[in-house]
This record gives C-alpha cells, sequence and structure tokens, in this order.
C-alpha cells in the first residue's frame, strides 16, 4: 500500500489532535505536518516534497479553509473539509473536495473519506493481493487469498486465514474493512460476516460452509448471494 502524505489544517487544538490521531491510526497514512491557519498550510506545503491530502477546517480566521481550497492549483493535494456546520458541504463539493466530514468525527466516517481520496488517487493498485492491519500495536500484512471469514464484533474485527488457526484481531469496523476488499472476491453475507468467495465449499438457502464451518446468511443479503452463485454455476 502506498502511503498518503498529508496535512491537517484546523485552528483548534482539539480538533486538530483529533484529526492527527485518527491518522496515525491508519494504515498508509503519514501526517506531514499540523497547521493553525491557511499561512501556515500554504508554507508547509511549499516545504513539503510532497502532500496527496489535506483535511482541511473551512471556518478559520483571515483565510478560510474554502478560499484557500479555491486558490490551490490543480496538481495541489486533494481535499477533506472539516466543519461543525453542515451548511458547506455544497460549497464543499463545487472546489471539488473528496469528502465533507462534520465534526464532532467519527473514525468510521474518517476511514471510508482516506479511502475514498486513495481511489481517487489511484492508489488502491495492490489492494487486491493484500491488506494491511495493526494487531497488538504491530502491522500485519495478509493476502487476500489466504483470507477465508472475516467477522465483525462490536468495535473490532476478527479475521480467520487458511493458513493458521488463530485470527488476527484488529480494532476497526466491518464496514470500514469492507469497503478496503474487491468486491468481485469478497461478499457481505450478514450483519457480521464478510466472506471470501473462492473460500465458499457449499451453500443452501440460508448457510455456506467454508472450511467445513457453517456460516449465516442473513435475510438482507440472500438475494444478491443467491444471484452470485446462480450466474456462477447456471443454476
Amino acid at each position: 500500500m502506498d502511503t498518503l502524505r498529508c496535512i491537517v489544517v484546523d485552528d483548534e487544538p482539539l480538533a486538530l489532535m483529533q484529526i492527527a490521531r485518527y491518522a496515525e491510526r491508519t494504515d498508509g497514512l503519514e501526517v506531514v505536518a499540523t497547521c493553525y491557519d491557511a499561512a501556515e498550510a500554504l508554507a508547509a506545503l511549499e516545504r513539503a516534497e510532497r502532500v496527496d491530502l489535506m483535511f482541511l477546517d473551512v471556518n478559520m480566521p483571515d483565510m478560510s479553509g474554502m478560499e484557500l481550497a479555491r486558490s490551490l492549483p490543480p496538481e495541489q493535494p486533494l481535499v477533506i473539509f472539516t466543519t461543525a456546520y453542515s451548511e458547506y458541504a455544497v460549497e464543499g463539493f463545487k472546489v471539488e473536495a473528496v469528502d465533507y466530514l462534520t465534526k464532532p468525527i467519527g473514525y468510521e466516517d474518517f476511514a471510508a473519506s482516506v479511502e475514498r481520496a486513495r481511489r481517487r488517487l489511484g492508489r488502491t493498485e495492490r489492494r487486491d493481493e493484500a491488506i494491511y492491519v495493526k494487531e497488538s500495536g504491530t502491522t500485519r500484512r495478509i493476502m487476500l487469498g489466504d483470507i477465508s471469514v472475516i467477522k465483525g464484533l462490536a468495535e473490532y474485527v476478527q479475521i480467520f486465514l487458511k493458513s493458521t488457526q488463530r485470527p488476527v484481531t484488529t480494532l476497526m469496523s466491518l464496514r470500514s474493512l469492507e469497503e478496503t476488499l474487491p468486491s468481485d472476491r469478497f461478499m457481505r453475507i450478514h450483519r457480521s460476516y464478510i466472506v471470501n468467495l473462492d473460500a465458499v465449499e457449499g451453500m443452501s438457502h440460508n448457510r455456506v460452509t467454508i472450511a467445513g464451518e457453517e456460516y449465516p446468511v442473513g435475510e438482507s443479503y440472500r438475494a444478491r448471494f443467491r444471484d452470485y452463485f446462480s450466474g456462477k454455476t447456471g443454476l
């Protein structure tokens, strides 16, 4: 996974710190500067060797985040706006912002915005090969072909692998992880389960078998799941 280099711009210290901490928690994202106003941000852009993404507060003194975004040439970083005022969202999209996050910002929304930026920059080429997750402070590289089932449990997920009996446990939501997986290889079959389609050994109306274990197919997911395998088998 290529690392995205980002700048965080916000005149509120607590908001600035929150975004910076979210960035530290996110694999493949590096904070190269934190700035309290537009002038500091412009100076940081001049100093930095490369900046891919800016988290930019809208309401700042002297020059607003919206004004700063409009002043950037096309080759400058992508922008994700952050603000407490949702009425600026339409204006934000007019300057082709990647996303618009309304405070207070949850990590799941933050991570989804980063993934949208990654896709726009074309940095997803290797995501069909491996994912990177944190487990007990260590970043783990997991080959997609090694994954059989992913189970969501409250604020974390367990990733079950073909190569070992011990699942990898990481602190993130099932939804966030789902957004990083190629949809032609992985499918959500239940509010708590995502499966590797190549690992499915058998199926019935509401169950699938993977590695000898049965998993439920939720009612709202059955039609899509059935349609997929009907196309594969011609049934």
